[in-house]
C-alpha cells in the first residue's frame, strides 16, 4: 500500500516527482548516486552563481512550468541569462570604443585624454593586464610620465596632479604612482589652503588647455587659512606627538613622527606662491635658510643612533620653531598646523587631528544627528542643487523640491561656495532661522523659503523604494516575500532602524528572504556594527580587538535575546565597503549566517581611538588596535598586502561605468517627490521596478536570484522529504 500525504495537491507532487527523476537520469548534469539530493544541487548552483546550469535543471522537465513559483523563477533566470549578454556586449563594445578612442586621442595630441580612455579600457576588458601590455599604451605611459615631470618643475602642482591621478588610476593595483600621487597632492592642498588664488590661475589655465569649464574654488573673502585653523595651539602638537609615539598600533616611537612632521614644513618651502599669505616667503633667502637648516634636522635625526624620548620631541620642536621665528616667521597656528599633519600623515590612512573647527562636522557625523533643514544638496555645475528633501524636515514642510537651485543663504550668493561651506551656513543652532533663495525651474524670480532650523535624525535604512503615503517599502519582491534593506552607515538608532524595518515586514507576513545592502557603506560607530550583527547571530563572539603583537583586548558577544528569526539573509558588499560594514559582513559569513554577494570589501580593519587635546579644544584620532573577527581573521590591509577585507562568497563583478549608472538611477528613485513634483525631463519618474529587468545591477540582481532559488529548492525539498512511501 502507497500512502499519500500529498494527494490532494497532485500537480505539484507529479512535477516534484518528475522533476526529482529527471535529475537524477543519467546526463551531462546528472548526478551521481552519491551526489547531493537535487534540491541541495540546485541550491548549491545558485550560491556559486551558476544561473545557467541551475535554469538547464530547472527546465529538463516542462511539468515545472504548472507551478507558479518555479515558473516565476525560469523567467528570472532567464531574464537574468539575457541581461548577462547584453551587458557582456555592451562592456566589449565600450572595450573596443576606448582602445580606438586612446588612438584617436594621441593623433589629436591629447595624451591626458588619451590615457583616460586608456583607464576606461582596463575597466572593461577580462584581464587589465592586456590594456597595460598594449605597446601603444605603454608609449603614452612614458609621455604622461614626461608631462607631469615637467608640470612639476614648473610649479603646476594642478596639472601634475591630473596626470599622477590618470596614471595612477592604469596601474592602480600595483600602486606604481602613489608616492608621485601623495607628493602633488601635498603641493595642492598647501596653495589651496594658503595661495588660492594662484591656485585659481593654475586652474583656469588647464581647463583652458583641455577646452573644459574652470571649477570655482572658495570664497577669498570669507574662506581664508585663518578660519580653518582658528583655535590651533602649540600644546596640541605635543600632546599628539606623545600619544601616537605611545599609543599607536605599529608603534615606532617619536622618530618617524618627526621625520614626517619635518618633511611636510620642506614641502612648504619648495611650493611656490606662499608668499601670498606670508610676507616671510616672500623672501627667497629666508626660505632657503630655513629650508638648510631643516634638511640639517632631518639628516641628524636619520643619523640618530639611539631612541627618542619625550623630552628630546620637544627640544626638537623648539629648535623648528626658533628656526621659523628667526627665517620666514610662519604664524605658530600654521606651523602647528603643518606639523602635526606631517606627522599623522606617517601612521596610517586613518589617524589624524580633528581640528577645533572640525569638530562639529565630526560629531554629526558619529551621533546620527544634526540641526538643520533636512536637505541632501550638491553641486552641480558649481550651484548648490538639492537632491532631495528628507523626509517629515522643514525643508520638505516648505516644500522645498529635488532639483532646486539653493542660490543665496540669508541673501548671500553661494555660487563661490563648496559643500562644505553650504553645509555650515545652512546648519546652526535648533530653532535659529534660515532663509534659502531658491532657483526653480518655470520660476522668473528667486523664491525665499524662510525655514526653523530643527533636529535632523540622519535616514541610515533605506528601503525598496518610498510609499506614496510616506516612509518605505521594504519588498524587493513582494510575491515571494523577499525583503530589502540598505545600510548607508553605522550610526546609534541603525540597529533599532533595522528592527523597525523588520517588524514592519513581519506585520504583513513571513519573511522568506532578506538582502542587505551594504555597498558603498563607509562604515561607522563598532557599537552599531555589533548591534547589528546580534540581530543574525544568536550566540558566540562578534567581533575582537587585537594589539600590535596579537593579544586579544576585548570580545564583543552576541545575545540571543536580540536576535531575529533565522530568515535567509544574502548581503551585498563592494570595494566601497568598509570598517563597520566589514565586520557584519565577516561575522556573518564566518558563522554562515549569510551569504556574501559582491566583490572584495575595502579592507578597513582598525581600530581609531579619540584623545583630547588641550582640554577637548581638539582631538587626536589614532589607530590603536586591529578588529578581529569570529574565525580568527584580521581584514585590515596593510602595505603591501596580498589578502585583506571581506571576500565575497559569490563575485559578481561590476564595472566602473555600470556602478555608475546604478548608482545615479537609484539616486533618481529615491528622490522624494510630491504629488506634482515634476521630473528633469518629461518622461515619467523612474521606479525602483525598473532596476533588475534593465539589467542595471548585476549584483543584487544575483542576490535576488540566489533567495529565489533557495525557495524553490526548499520546495522541491519538502515535497522529497514526504515522498510516498510502502508499506513494508
Amino acid at each position: 500500500m502507497v500512502t499519500n500525504p500529498f494527494k490532494h495537491r497532485g500537480r505539484w507532487v507529479f512535477f516534484a516527482a518528475a522533476l526529482l527523476a529527471a535529475l537524477s537520469a543519467p546526463s551531462s548534469l546528472a548526478a551521481a548516486p552519491s551526489s547531493p539530493s537535487p534540491p541541495t544541487q540546485l541550491t548549491a548552483l545558485a550560491d556559486s552563481g551558476r544561473f545557467g546550469q541551475a535554469l538547464d535543471l530547472l527546465t529538463a522537465n516542462p511539468t515545472g512550468q504548472h507551478d507558479t513559483q518555479v515558473a516565476a523563477l525560469i523567467k528570472d533566470l532567464q531574464q537574468y541569462q539575457q541581461n548577462e549578454t547584453q551587458r557582456a556586449a555592451t562592456q566589449k563594445e565600450a572595450y573596443e570604443k576606448a582602445l580606438a578612442d586612446v588612438d584617436a586621442k594621441l593623433q589629436e595630441d591629447k595624451i591626458e585624454e588619451a590615457l583616460a580612455s586608456a583607464v576606461d579600457a582596463m575597466h572593461q576588458a577580462e584581464d587589465p593586464q592586456t590594456v597595460r601590455d598594449n605597446l601603444t599604451v605603454q608609449g603614452l605611459v612614458k609621455q604622461t610620465e614626461q608631462a607631469a615631470q615637467a608640470a612639476e618643475t614648473s610649479g603646476d602642482w594642478v596639472e601634475a596632479l591630473g596626470l599622477y591621478r590618470t596614471l595612477d588610476a592604469l596601474f592602480d593595483d600595483m600602486a606604481t604612482y602613489r608616492p608621485k600621487v601623495k607628493r602633488a597632492a601635498q603641493h595642492l592642498r598647501l596653495m589651496r589652503l594658503y595661495a588660492p588664488k594662484q591656485l585659481e590661475v593654475l586652474y583656469v589655465t588647464r581647463a583652458e588647455r583641455l577646452g573644459k569649464d574652470a571649477p570655482k574654488l572658495i570664497n577669498f573673502d570669507e574662506e581664508t587659512w585663518q578660519d580653518q585653523l582658528k583655535g590651533i595651539k602649540l600644546s596640541m602638537l605635543r600632546q599628539t606627538l606623545a600619544h601616537a609615539a605611545r599609543r599607536h598600533v605599529a608603534n615606532q616611537g617619536y622618530a618617524p613622527l618627526l621625520r614626517g612632521a619635518i618633511d611636510e614644513i620642506i614641502v612648504m618651502t619648495e611650493t611656490r606662491d606662499l608668499g601670498e599669505a606670508f610676507a616671510g616667503f616672500r623672501d627667497p633667502k629666508k626660505v632657503a635658510g630655513f629650508r638648510v637648516a631643516l634638511l640639517d634636522m632631518r639628516r641628524s635625526l636619520d643619523e640618530r643612533g639611539r631612541p627618542m624620548n619625550y623630552l628630546d620631541a620637544a627640544t626638537l620642536l623648539d629648535k623648528i620653531k626658533a628656526v621659523n621665528d628667526q627665517t620666514v616667521q610662519l604664524p605658530d597656528e600654521v606651523l602647528t598646523y603643518e606639523l602635526t599633519e606631517g606627522a599623522t600623515d606617517t601612521l596610517d590612512d586613518f589617524s589624524a587631528a580633528i581640528w577645533p573647527t572640525e569638530l562639529e562636522a565630526f560629531s554629526r557625523n558619529t551621533q546620527g544627528k544634526f540641526s538643520g533643514v533636512g536637505i541632501q544638496i550638491s553641486l552641480r555645475d558649481e550651484r548648490l542643487i538639492v537632491v532631495s528633501p528628507l523626509e517629515g524636515t522643514p525643508a520638505q514642510r516648505a516644500g522645498i523640491k529635488a532639483g532646486d537651485i539653493i542660490a543665496t543663504v540669508d541673501s548671500r550668493d553661494t555660487s563661490s561656495w563648496s559643500l562644505d561651506r553650504a553645509v555650515r551656513e545652512i546648519t546652526g543652532p535648533q530653532g535659529s532661522n534660515v532663509t534659502l533663495g531658491i532657483e526653480r525651474a518655470g520660476k522668473s524670480n528667486l523664491i525665499d523659503f524662510v525655514l526653523t532650523r530643527a533636529e535632523i535624525v540622519i535616514e541610515s535604512i533605506r528601503g525598496w523604494q518610498r510609499k506614496p503615503s510616506g516612509g518605505w517599502d521594504y519588498w524587493i519582491d513582494p510575491e515571494q516575500r523577499i525583503g530589502y534593506v540598505r545600510l548607508s552607515q553605522f550610526i546609534p538608532q541603525s540597529a533599532s532602524d533595522l528592527d523597525a524595518a523588520i517588524n514592519e515586514m513581519e506585520s504583513d507576513g513571513q519573511i522568506n528572504g532578506l538582502i542587505l545592502d551594504l555597498r558603498l557603506n563607509p562604515g561607522g560607530l563598532l557599537s552599531s556594527s555589533v548591534e547589528l550583527s546580534d540581530r543574525f547571530i544568536s550566540k558566540g563572539p562578534i567581533v575582537s580587538t587585537v594589539g600590535p603583537d596579537g593579544e586579544r583586548t576585548s570580545q564583543f558577544r552576541a545575545r540571543p535575546d536580540r536576535t531575529h528569526t533565522q530568515l535567509p539573509l544574502v548581503v551585498l558588499i563592494n570595494e566601497g565597503s568598509a570598517s563597520a560594514s566589514e565586520i557584519l559582513s565577516g561575522a556573518l559569513q564566518d558563522y554562515q549566517r549569510a551569504l556574501i554577494v559582491g566583490t572584495r570589501s575595502f579592507g578597513k580593519g582598525s581600530v581609531q581611538d579619540l584623545f583630547p587635546l588641550s582640554g577637548d579644544k581638539a582631538y587626536l584620532k589614532l589607530t590603536t588596535q586591529y578588529y578581529m573577527l569570529p574565525g580568527g581573521r584580521i581584514i585590515h590591509r596593510k602595505p603591501n598586502a596580498k589578502t585583506w577585507g571581506i571576500e565575497p562568497d559569490l563575485a559578481v563583478k561590476m564595472t566602473t561605468k555600470q556602478m555608475s549608472d546604478a548608482m545615479e538611477f537609484r539616486q533618481k528613485v529615491d528622490v522624494l517627490r510630491g504629488d506634482t513634483q515634476p521630473t528633469e525631463s518629461d518622461e515619467p519618474a523612474p521606479t525602483a521596478d525598473q532596476i533588475i529587468p534593465k539589467g542595471l545591477d548585476p549584483q543584487l540582481e544575483a542576490a535576488l536570484l540566489v533567495l529565489k532559488t533557495r525557495r524553490v529548492a526548499q520546495k522541491l525539498a519538502i515535497a522529497q522529504s514526504h515522498w510516498p512511501v510502502a508499506d513494508p
